[in-house]
C-alpha cells in the first residue's frame, strides 16, 4: 500500500488543503456550538472532530516537510478515507447548525423579521441617532430624500411639518402619498429602553385605505353635485308651479270680471231677463278680491330665493324687514343668492344672517355667515362684481370686509336718482 509520503506533491498538496479547509470548517461548527449549544455532549464531540482533524493536519504537514525518520508513514488511502469521513462529519455539523438557526430565534433571525414588515420601524435617541431601522423605513427615506436614514428626528420633522412635495397632511399623524399612489402614516412616540428615552418612529402602509378614501370623496363630491342639482331643479318646480296656480288665478278672476260684465250689460238692455241679485253678488265678489292685499307667502318678493337657499342645505336669518321697492328688489335678490352661493362654495357654513335698516332717505343691509373667515382679502370678481354694477347703477353702495369674518353691506336709496331729482 502506497505510503502518503511518496505520492506526487501536487496531490498531497489537496489532501492537505482539503484536511485544513475541513479543519476551519468543524473549528467554526465548535465555536457557533459553544456560543449557543447547552448540550455538553455534543460539545464535547465538536471538540474532538477539530482536535482530530487538526492532529491528523500537523501529522501530514510534518511528515511532508520529512521533519524525522521516527514518524510512522500514514497509507494515502488512510489520508483520503479520513478526510471523507470528516468532511460528512463537517456537513452534518453545518446542516444541524442551519436546522437550529431556524428553529430558534436568535438577534439576527429578530433584526430579518423586522426588515421584512411591511411597516417601516425605527427606534432613535434625542437628536435623532438612529438605534434599530428596518428596510422599509429606509425605503421611504430613500424615496424622500435620496438616502438612507442618518437623522431619524429630521425625517420626523420633515414629514409631520408637511416639508416634503409628497405631504397631504401634517401634524402628529402626518401621511404623505407618492407619484404612484403608494400611502404612508406616520406615529411618534417616546418609549423608554432600560431607562432610557427612546422614540418610536412607524410607518403604516396605507395604500388601499388613502385609495378608497379618496375615491369616496370623488363620489362625495359628485352626490353633492347631483343633489345641488336636483334641489335647484325641485325649486324651479315649485317656482313654475306657483306660476301656473297664479295664471290659473288671474284667469278665473278674468272669467269672473267676464261674466260680471256680460251680465250687467243684459241688465241694462233688459232689466226683467237678468237677475239683480245675482248681478250684484258677483260685483260684490269681484269688488272683494281687487280690495283684498293680503298675499300668500309665496306672492311676497324674496321668496323663491329663500326658498332655494333653505333647499340648498342654507339657513336664512333675517332681522328686520326686506324691501319690497320695485327697484330695490332685484338687487336685493341678486346680494341674496351671490352671498349664499359664496357661502356654500368658499366658507363652508349653513347659515346666512342678513341685517336689514331703514333710515328716512335709504336702506341698510348687511349680509353675514357663520362659515369659516377668508385667508386673505376678498377679490371681486364673478357675482360681487356684477353686484356692485347693479347697486351702483341704482344710486347705491357695496362694501366688503373680510376680516374678523367676511361681512357685505349694501347701501340702497330709497328713491332712484331721478325721483331725488324732480325728474
Amino acid at each position: 500500500m502506497r505510503n502518503f509520503m511518496f505520492l506526487p506533491e501536487a496531490i498531497k498538496g489537496s489532501l492537505l488543503l482539503w484536511l485544513t479547509v475541513i479543519s476551519f470548517v468543524l473549528l467554526i461548527v465548535f465555536l457557533r456550538y459553544y456560543r449557543t449549544e447547552r448540550s455538553r455532549l455534543r460539545l464535547f464531540i465538536s471538540a474532538a472532530e477539530v482536535l482530530f482533524s487538526f492532529t491528523l493536519n500537523m501529522i501530514l504537514t510534518t511528515q511532508i516537510a520529512r521533519m524525522g525518520d521516527f514518524l510512522i508513514g500514514i497509507p494515502a488511502v488512510t489520508v483520503t478515507v479520513l478526510n471523507a469521513a470528516l468532511t460528512v462529519i463537517a456537513g452534518a455539523e453545518l446542516f444541524h447548525i442551519i436546522k437550529l438557526r431556524n428553529q430558534k430565534l436568535s438577534p439576527l433571525s429578530v433584526k430579518e423579521s423586522i426588515d421584512h414588515l411591511p411597516t417601516g420601524i425605527c427606534f432613535y435617541y434625542d437628536g435623532g441617532q438612529t438605534k434599530l431601522v428596518n428596510l422599509k423605513i429606509e425605503s421611504i427615506s430613500q424615496r424622500l430624500f435620496g438616502e438612507n436614514i442618518s437623522n431619524a428626528e429630521y425625517l420626523w420633522n420633515a414629514v409631520s411639518g408637511g416639508d416634503t412635495p409628497y405631504a397631504v397632511t401634517r401634524g402628529e399623524r402626518p401621511i404623505i402619498c407618492f407619484d404612484d399612489g403608494t400611502a404612508y402614516s406616520f406615529v411618534c412616540r417616546q418609549v423608554m429602553l432600560n431607562g432610557t428615552p427612546l422614540w418610536e418612529l412607524l410607518a403604516f402602509d396605507i395604500t388601499e385605505e388613502y385609495r378608497l378614501t379618496a375615491e369616496l370623496q370623488e363620489k362625495q363630491q359628485q352626490a353633492d353635485y347631483i343633489n345641488a342639482r336636483l334641489k335647484a331643479l325641485n325649486s324651479t318646480i315649485q317656482y313654475v308651479i306657483m306660476e301656473k296656480e297664479t295664471l290659473q288665478i288671474k284667469i278665473n278672476i278674468h272669467d269672473s270680471f267676464g261674466q260680471t260684465l256680460l251680465m250687467t250689460k243684459r241688465y241694462l238692455s233688459d232689466p226683467e231677463w237678468t237677475d239683480k241679485g245675482e248681478m250684484l253678488r258677483l260685483w260684490r265678489r269681484n269688488i272683494a278680491l281687487l280690495k283684498n292685499e293680503d298675499r300668500e307667502e309665496w306672492q311676497r318678493p324674496y321668496y323663491v330665493t329663500l326658498s332655494h337657499a333653505e333647499k340648498l342645505g342654507v339657513s336664512v336669518v333675517l332681522t328686520g324687514e326686506l324691501p319690497e321697492n320695485k327697484q330695490l328688489v332685484p338687487v336685493i335678490n341678486s346680494a341674496i343668492i351671490v352671498h349664499v352661493t359664496n357661502v356654500l362654495r368658499h366658507a363652508q357654513g349653513n347659515e346666512v344672517y342678513i341685517t336689514s335698516e331703514e333710515t328716512a332717505d335709504s336702506y341698510t343691509l348687511r349680509f353675514t355667515n357663520n362659515g369659516k373667515a377668508p385667508e386673505a382679502e376678498i377679490r371681486e370678481n364673478g357675482g360681487l362684481a356684477n353686484l356692485r354694477q347693479k347697486t351702483e347703477s341704482i344710486g347705491g353702495s357695496m362694501q366688503i370686509s373680510s376680516s374678523p369674518v367676511f361681512a357685505l353691506s349694501l347701501m340702497l336709496p330709497k328713491k332712484s336718482e331721478e325721483e331725488q331729482n324732480g325728474i
